[in-house]
């Protein structure tokens, strides 16, 4: 069957953002990137190059950048969100919703959560966008670096919907011969997944700092595993989520490269065995770090043993020194 032609708009002009909407141009002829960096979107525009982000490498010459939001969602059929967590909401309310002239198709490309209201973002965009305008909210999550699919790496990503007739609907604007989509009706767990990996993330990155070798970090990636099969059915998920690309995928890319900010910062912690006054002044960015104290305290309440989160917790949150955390939990 083929596509309608759809114009899609991406939220956010990031690298993210831009990644996706590099990919959705070589099968679609209307994207259109909306940032609020003039100087960005000019060189989109100018040099089909996003140079803070990429570099030199060149994006599809079809794509458009504005920071004209109402001209960005003018006709616009499937409006992907590529924004921070903490900015999700007022987004939403403030610059979208007034310009909507039609109803869309929401994409969620954000991982985390609206903290001040622990939601996930599927549940703020049915909040704040009225079913009349709403078409449908999906949430597209997998490994990916963004400069790697640029770079037109093989990349594989579950679009997840509560209507799964819509998400294979849309999986043929979104696949190419490096972009593979896998699809699921199952999108609070996929957005469960995209939260929880942030942090495992993290714990992953502590093992490598302190020096720990293959044999432990097997043995860290496969707990991280049974971690998350325990939360997402807490949320009603089948535990069997977490071996889609969402879930060992997106754990396995980003709990093992210094590419992965959350590993990264992990890795810090474990190098330094001390948790620094720099690395605390980024709690309020990395998502991995603001989501240990809630995910640890969830677990307490619902009564369930999560025992690395209690770990992280530790570390993280009572400034236990990693070493002494890590031989401690490795005794019990």
């Amino acid at each position: 069957m083929k596509n309608i032609n759809y114009n899609f708009t991406i939220i956010g002009s990031g690298a993210f953002g831009t990644a996706v909407a590099n990919f959705l141009a070589t099968k679609n002829n209307n994207v259109t990137i909306y940032g609020i960096d003039e100087k960005e979107i000019k060189d989109i525009n100018d040099n089909h190059q996003n140079v803070k982000y990429f570099g030199s490498i060149k994006l599809n010459p079809k794509l458009q950048a504005t920071t004209n939001i109402a001209k960005a969602l003018e006709n616009c059929d499937v409006i992907l969100l590529a924004i921070p967590s903490h900015t999700f909401r007022n987004v939403l309310r403030k610059d979208i919703l007034p310009n909507i002239k039609k109803p869309a198709y929401f994409v969620n490309l954000a991982k985390g959560l609206d903290y001040s209201e622990l939601k996930f973002l599927n549940q703020i965009i049915e909040e704040e966008i009225p079913k009349k305008l709403n078409l449908a909210v999906l949430k597209l999550s997998g490994p990916s670096f963004a400069i790697e699919i640029l770079k037109k790496e093989v990349t594989q990503f579950v679009l997840a919907s509560k209507n799964l007739k819509i998400a294979k609907k849309l999986k043929n604007y979104f696949e190419n011969d490096y972009v593979k989509i896998i699809t699921s009706n199952d999108i609070l767990g996929v957005e469960a997944l995209s939260v929880i990996k942030n942090s495992l993330a993290i714990l992953l990155g502590i093992v490598s700092g302190l020096g720990y070798e293959m044999n432990s970090k097997a043995y860290f990636f496969t707990e991280a595993l049974n971690e998350m099969r325990k939360i997402v059915k807490l949320y009603g998920s089948n535990d069997d989520i977490v071996f889609l690309p969402a879930g060992i995928g997106d754990l396995y890319l980003t709990g093992n490269s210094k590419k992965s900010r959350n590993f990264s910062i992990g890795y810090e912690i474990g190098k330094l065995n001390k948790i620094s006054d720099e690395i605390l002044s980024t709690f309020s960015t990395i998502e991995g770090l603001r989501s240990i104290k809630i995910i640890f305290e969830l677990s307490v309440k619902k009564g369930i043993e999560l025992k690395l989160f209690n770990l992280l917790y530790n570390i993280t949150c009572k400034k236990v020194q990693p070493s002494k955390a890590m031989n401690q939990f490795l005794k019990e």
